[in-house]
């Protein structure tokens, strides 16, 4: 089983593509959803030795910005995290237990999520039995 796995809508991801081709943020949404996120969570060796341990993403309409939404593995925190795609090109913004974080660049959203990744192990770790 993969780390990361993108579970697709025929109704809606097509008009979430089309949005962000419109919006000229296709290339960093792709970018995101088919190489940071598998790799950056492949890397976290932690991560890919638990056998139950899977994020899902989805695409969302839901936040003021189109976004790709992670759902972590039971016993992560955060559970869940917001990719949003601005307009303004090269923008993220990251929303997760009630914080937002605007970045510039995916080299700093991949150092962060990299950080909300590690910390969400280290707390899943830190609540399960010994």
């Amino acid at each position: 089983m993969t780390s990361f796995c993108f579970l697709s809508n025929c109704l809606s991801d097509p008009s979430f593509e089309t949005f962000l081709k419109d919006t000229h943020r296709y290339f960093d949404y792709r970018d995101v959803k088919l190489q940071l996120l598998p790799q950056l969570i492949k890397s976290i060796k932690p991560v890919t030795e638990v056998d139950d341990c899977q994020f899902t993403g989805t695409n969302r309409f839901e936040g003021q910005f189109p976004a790709l939404r992670i759902q972590s593995p039971i016993g992560f925190s955060p559970e869940v995290i917001h990719i949003e795609f601005p307009p303004r090109r090269g923008a993220f913004c990251v929303k997760q237990s009630g914080q937002t974080f605007t970045l510039q660049g995916i080299e700093n959203l991949g150092h962060h999520l990299r950080v909300l990744l590690v910390m969400g192990f280290a707390h899943r770790c830190a609540g399960s039995p010994n």
